[in-house]
């Protein structure tokens, strides 16, 4: 359970969002994008602060910008400008715990064709792979964590690499502080399979609506580590093709290819390496479905990064990760719902000296319940509660609960 210590705090902070959201309705707050320029112009924004005991020292939500996403305040702008009716610019702005706000996106969008639903976007674009990150899910997430495969951070680092197998062995779970021999020697935090917090730079062609709509990208970074400048000279490519059927469900497959390690980082390994660029591969597959007061999501999103092989005992085939996650949310009322995610995320096994010299996934597995709930107190603020329980095959500590509450708002 949550530290006893820490009960009557966060009891307090869930009463005082409760009592903030209900002044905010007396006060008749924003509830729609503002427009200017005669319409050209569309700002909207969000607001989100989540409260929750301490992470540390498991840090089993903390993200790659190193905040917990249990324990974040939130802030994002966004415009969206259109000079001519085939031309947009959009842009969006976010600042986390108050830190100096940054570029989350800002791109170009271009639809050639009047009545063609084909659009090309350059700049720092919406992701090409998977459901999650593609929507506005400070808006639309049912409970406050997230989905481990685009949070959780493994023991892979983008800028360090292990010369062996007990180099990486000798990591696990310990994502969120990870020292290598090659490379940046700082320990620094790993990489997630897919990142949720930043968007990557590129190139992207969307075609189609309904029922079916193919998106394709070339971008500098990869899925687990967002560019806004290349680090390796290469680049990804990442698309995704979902079908809408019927009425309420949606089915998505998603795939990408990249090199995931910096030019630093290849340029210190000695010359006894195994040649080859450092890649990631990675395959997704989302279906959504919802009737009536229902709605059910889930994701299976499979991730392979290769790893030069340098000393004995040597890193043999690539380091594969599995992360499936499964929510739902019912509606009791128009502004009461109840909701529910179960989360895995698994590795595949690697052979060292290390732990009797067995087979042993080169990360520490992990599962996550959240169970809770949300109260429309307007129809665009939400005030929500939830009960999160993590395992983990390695690290330390292997057990954390967290009881944790939300507020959101957005125009």
């Amino acid at each position: 359970m949550t530290d006893c210590r820490c009960r009557p705090l966060v009891a307090a902070t869930i009463a005082l969002i409760l009592v903030t959201a209900a002044r905010a309705g007396a006060q008749a707050l924003p509830s729609r994008p503002v427009e200017l320029a005669g319409g050209q112009v569309v700002v909207s924004g969000t607001v989100s602060a989540s409260i929750a005991d301490d992470d540390s020292p498991g840090y089993f939500n903390f993200t790659d910008y190193e905040h917990s996403a249990l324990r974040l305040f939130s802030a994002a702008i966004t415009a969206a400008w259109q000079p001519a009716a085939r031309l947009a610019v959009l842009a969006d702005v976010r600042t986390e715990n108050l830190d100096t706000p940054r570029v989350y996106a800002a791109y170009l969008r271009v639809r050639p064709w009047a009545g063609r639903a084909v659009d090309i976007q350059a700049g720092r674009i919406p992701p090409s792979f998977g459901a999650f990150a593609r929507q506005g899910y400070a808006l639309d997430n049912p409970v406050i964590g997230y989905p481990l495969a685009y949070q959780y951070l493994t023991t892979l680092r983008a800028d360090a690499l292990p010369a062996s197998a007990d180099d990486l062995l000798a990591q696990r779970g310990r994502g969120w502080r990870v020292r290598y021999p090659i490379g940046d020697r700082t320990p620094r935090a790993g990489v997630p399979l897919v990142s949720a917090f930043r968007w990557d730079t590129g190139i992207q062609v969307r075609v189609g609506t309904r029922p079916i709509e193919a998106t394709a990208a070339v971008t500098l970074g990869t899925l687990s580590n967002p560019r806004t400048t290349s680090e390796n000279g290469g680049v990804q490519i990442s698309g995704r093709l979902a079908a809408r059927p019927t009425a309420g469900f949606l089915l998505g497959i998603s795939a990408a290819r990249g090199p995931y390690v910096t030019r630093e980082a290849t340029a210190a390994l000695p010359a006894r390496a195994s040649a080859g660029t450092p890649t990631q591969r990675a395959f997704g597959v989302d279906a959504e479905y919802s009737r009536g007061h229902w709605l059910v999501r889930g994701e299976v999103v499979f991730s392979s990064w290769s790893v030069p092989a340098v000393d004995a005992p040597p890193i043999t085939g690539r380091l594969d990760a599995l992360g499936a996650w499964v929510e739902g949310r019912y509606r009791v009322t128009p502004r009461v719902y109840l909701s529910a995610r179960a989360d895995h995320l698994g590795f595949s096994k690697l052979a060292g000296t290390l732990f009797g010299g067995r087979p042993t996934p080169w990360d520490a597995a992990v599962t996550r319940l959240e169970a809770g709930g949300g109260y429309y107190v307007l129809r665009n603020v939400v005030a929500r509660g939830v009960y999160q329980r993590n395992w983990r095959d390695g690290g330390r500590p292997t057990r954390r609960h967290f009881v944790a509450a939300q507020l959101v708002y957005w125009f």
